[in-house]
């Protein structure tokens, strides 16, 4: 299955699509103020591209302690760049440096980095994330990580996203933007102008060249 089948239409193409086949494998990380969206597309994603998916809050919750979270988070991913596989990634990215050094982390394992921003407008993002049912952070734990979030910027690879889009829409922008990654040409072998042989030409038992 090609990736090129994005442009006939993203239903199309996530109905057929059974894993995410790209040239070079890439880390998604999935960043935005809380509430934003980040978890619905990330499970959406892997459960639609069988793209292994690795949540350092939940590392963090089970362990009842961020480093620990951290550590295993991080072990995790370092086993799973061993397949090679795409995988996405959330609850890292929220400042520019954290973002440059994943970039740099990234390169090292042979991987490229997208970051894909959920952006949904604060005041429903802050509803999202502590007044609706099941809500995991508290208002004065919002507005310390919406205040420590810093936007991504030119020169940063990144895609942006609606938060209240269907996920059809929003994996098809993701996708559109991983196939402009790719090369679209393949470079024309150089062919040198060779002088055909002068003919040849049988004279009486003789050959005259010319």
């Amino acid at each position: 299955m090609q990736i090129a089948l994005i442009e006939r239409g993203c239903l199309l193409y996530l109905v057929q699509m059974k894993s995410l086949q790209l040239t070079k494998p890439h880390m998604l990380v999935a960043v935005g103020l809380p509430g934003s969206g980040k978890t619905f597309f990330a499970e959406r994603f892997s459960d639609t591209f069988n793209t292994p998916y690795v949540d350092y809050g939940y590392y963090s919750r089970v362990t009842d302690d961020a480093n620990s979270g951290s550590e295993l988070a991080e072990h995790t991913i370092n086993l799973l760049v061993r397949t090679e596989q795409t995988i996405i990634l959330e609850g890292r990215g929220s400042t520019k440096a954290e973002r440059k050094s994943m970039v740099e982390a990234a390169a090292k394992k042979g991987y490229a980095m997208l970051f894909v921003w959920v952006q949904t407008e604060p005041g429903t993002a802050e509803q999202r994330a502590v007044y609706t049912k099941g809500a995991t952070i508290s208002q004065s734990q919002f507005d310390k990580q919406a205040a420590a979030f810093e936007n991504l910027v030119s020169g940063e690879q990144f895609v942006v996203i609606s938060g209240k889009h269907t996920f059809p829409s929003q994996a098809k922008t993701v996708l559109k933007r991983l196939v402009t990654e790719r090369p679209t040409t393949v470079p024309k072998p150089k062919i040198t102008a060779t002088r055909p042989p002068a003919p040849t030409s049988r004279v009486r038992g003789r050959i005259n060249v010319g």
